[in-house]
């Protein structure tokens, strides 16, 4: 038996204890999200006790290895412990305070614990794929039910920390340094350098030259002005994609969406996340019909979720800070797709490895057919916009 799994069942023996289950037997399976997740090895686990309902569990323990980790702008595991242990919490009493209605709040897993050891991290939540849970085909595009669902739940998650952020600004002011983005991560720009030369082999003659002086202009301004906060700093999620959400279809045909992977939470804008988001997930045929409703349907959600709140939204982020946000940030959704496009639609076998044998390089991706052409898409986007 590992180390880690060591870990792993005696963290499962706390919880055990403290939800009285007795002379308990565990079942724990291991499995892999074929290339949708790289810094964790997975369980399924049941918990069996006389007289007790099985307790379905997920577990997740961290691979990254302490080289990779060097390079990393973010505590990707202490930040996401952060967010289940203390964090979650606050969210939810600021919810009860303000008597949100249940359908209202945010949807989240459960927490049952953790392990903070350093390059030992395991989190255990609740195990949403026994509830009929499941992650969307990274390798296709997402639909206006899913993704207005999404947008919804992080229109929840924006809403929260602005209320956190009036109601705590102390304890707000606090995430600034344990949510901190290295910036002086000299390793990774060389990463990003590399991919996107290999992207540019994909992209059409014609759109070519359009791209490297739009890439001269971003680094030549820093690529983390995206990242900052602008005209209403919120907690943003960093790496908000379908890979990390979960979703299911109750009998009535409703969509529930769950937002997992709270590693690269940072104080930043809102537009990131949605740029994210937007272009991680979609094609180009989806955000012809659908790029300005889902930008628009957001603000409205966000409103909506602060008013439940008692925060005015008109007060705290009207409608034209939103919209000047929006064109700062939005060619934001050209870089990320860029470097992140690849690796979104990499195939399995072919999906980087962050384990003992791992190495930054593994992310040089070269790009695929379906790459190829959600890349061009995106630049299509672009110039249509204007930002090209």
């Amino acid at each position: 038996m590992s180390d880690v799994e060591q870990l792993l069942r005696s963290l499962l023996d706390t919880i055990a204890t403290e939800h009285d289950y007795k002379d308990y037997e565990t079942k724990l399976q291991s499995f892999s999200t074929g290339g949708a997740n790289y810094t964790s090895q997975l369980y399924h686990i049941t918990l069996s006790a006389p007289g007790k309902d099985d307790l379905k569990l997920f577990a997740k323990s961290a691979i990254v290895n302490e080289n990779i980790r060097a390079q990393t702008p973010f505590e990707i595991f202490e930040t996401e412990m952060i967010f289940y242990s203390e964090l979650l919490k606050q969210f939810q009493e600021i919810e009860n305070e303000h008597n949100v209605p249940t359908e209202h709040r945010l949807s989240t897993a459960k927490f049952y614990g953790c392990n903070r050891e350093y390059l030992k991290e395991i989190l255990v939540l609740e195990d949403l794929s026994s509830q009929g849970f499941d992650t969307h085909d990274r390798l296709k595009s997402f639909d206006w039910n899913y993704a207005s669902k999404a947008v919804t739940e992080l229109s929840k998650l924006h809403a929260l920390s602005i209320a956190y952020s009036k109601e705590y600004p102390e304890k707000f002011d606090a995430l600034y340094t344990k949510f901190k983005l290295r910036t002086d991560v000299e390793s990774l720009k060389s990463l990003m350098h590399g991919i996107i030369d290999m992207v540019m082999a994909v992209i059409k003659e014609e759109n070519k030259a359009k791209i490297e002086a739009f890439l001269q202009i971003v680094q030549n301004n820093e690529f983390n002005k995206f990242l900052m906060p602008s005209r209403r700093p919120i907690i943003a999620h960093g790496d908000f994609r379908p890979s990390n959400l979960m979703h299911r279809t109750r009998e009535d045909g409703q969509l529930d969406v769950v937002i997992l992977d709270y590693q690269t939470l940072q104080i930043s804008n809102p537009i990131i996340d949605l740029m994210y988001f937007i272009f991680s997930g979609s094609d180009e045929e989806f955000r012809a019909k659908h790029y300005r409703q889902l930008l628009d349907h957001y603000y409205l959600e966000l409103c909506n979720a602060l008013t439940r709140l008692d925060v005015d939204a008109d007060e705290v982020y009207p409608k034209e800070d939103f919209e000047y946000e929006l064109e700062k940030i939005q060619p934001y959704g050209l870089l990320i797709s860029l470097v992140l496009l690849p690796m979104v639609t990499v195939e399995a076998e072919n999906a980087p490895k962050m384990d003992c044998a791992g190495d930054f390089r593994d992310f040089l991706i070269k790009p695929n057919e379906l790459a190829a052409t959600r890349l061009n898409g995106v630049v299509n986007d672009f110039v249509r916009l204007g930002v090209l």
